[in-house]
This record gives C-alpha cells, sequence and structure tokens, in this order.
C-alpha cells in the first residue's frame, strides 16, 4: 500500500493523484481532504489518456470543512485498468488537501 498527499487548486481538472500501472486498477482505500478558507468540492476520476470519469460522487465541503473515508481493506473505488487517478475541483473554492492511500490491483485479483 501506498500514500500521496497534495494540496490541489480550484477549478483543477484531472489533476494527477496516481499515475497509471499497466494492467493495473488503482483502489483507494482511504482519503483525508481539507478544504481551504472558502467551500469547495471535488470528484476523484479514472483518467486514460482522454476524456477522465468520476468513480466517486462529487464531495462538497464548506470553509475549512473536509471529510475522511477510513481505511477500507476493500476499498472505496478504483480505478479503470491501466488508468490514471486523478482529481477534479470545483471552480470559486480554495485549496484543497488531498491524502490518499492506495494500493495496486492487477488484473488476475
Amino acid at each position: 500500500m501506498a500514500s500521496i498527499f497534495k494540496n490541489t487548486a480550484t477549478a483543477t481538472n484531472d489533476d494527477s493523484y496516481v499515475t497509471a500501472v499497466p494492467g493495473a486498477r488503482i483502489r483507494v482505500t482511504a482519503v483525508v481532504v481539507v478544504a481551504g478558507a472558502t467551500a469547495q468540492s471535488l470528484t476523484f476520476k479514472s483518467k486514460p489518456s482522454g476524456a477522465s470519469s468520476a468513480i466517486s460522487p462529487l464531495f462538497a465541503f464548506g470553509a475549512n470543512g473536509g471529510m475522511v473515508l477510513p481505511y477500507n481493506p476493500d476499498g472505496w473505488f478504483d480505478t479503470v485498468k491501466g488508468e490514471a487517478l486523478t482529481v477534479t475541483t470545483a471552480s470559486g473554492g480554495s485549496t484543497t488537501g488531498i491524502l490518499v492511500s492506495y494500493k495496486l490491483i492487477s488484473a488476475a485479483t
């Protein structure tokens, strides 16, 4: 299992969190999100070389709000096999801190 932390700016489309791995899905097992000084919303996405697809609901937060998806060994959501994990934030909010824990799932799993 691995983790990544980034601060994602407002109005960012497909901020890359985990690079695609050929033949593997990226399974998100835990998430911590903290919005900045203004309200923000975000969606986790599966990203091929073209347009991305949502793999989570839209998460919306008030100013300085946030959420925790605690460790789930079965995962909260997966990318499509061979696609990257990205995050898209809404416009009008502020920078959002995001911590993602994940594991790679091979095609045989």
